[in-house]
């Protein structure tokens, strides 16, 4: 369902409740937004945050530290 709103003075636009409630965002809260394939895209920032983690943990256990890991393989490529 597509909602007409305006720009206002600033660039400022309003998202209206049902988005808000829809995707869970609250007063003062930060979202990223993107431009793909000529729309504006906004999204909620703790959303991508826990998408980025689902990831993450795809590909790296949580008991090992994700840190060294990145580090030691930097380090394997500059010795290359």
């Amino acid at each position: 369902m597509a909602i007409r709103t305006k720009i206002t003075a600033g660039g400022k636009v309003s998202i209206p409740s049902i988005y808000r409630k829809q995707l869970g965002l609250k007063e003062g809260e930060e979202v990223l937004m993107d431009i793909q394939e000529g729309q504006l895209v906004i999204s909620s920032l703790r959303t991508s945050l826990l998408k980025a983690r689902n990831l993450i943990s795809k590909y790296h256990l949580r008991d090992e530290s994700l840190d060294k890991k990145l580090t030691s393989n930097q380090e394997e490529k500059n010795d290359e």
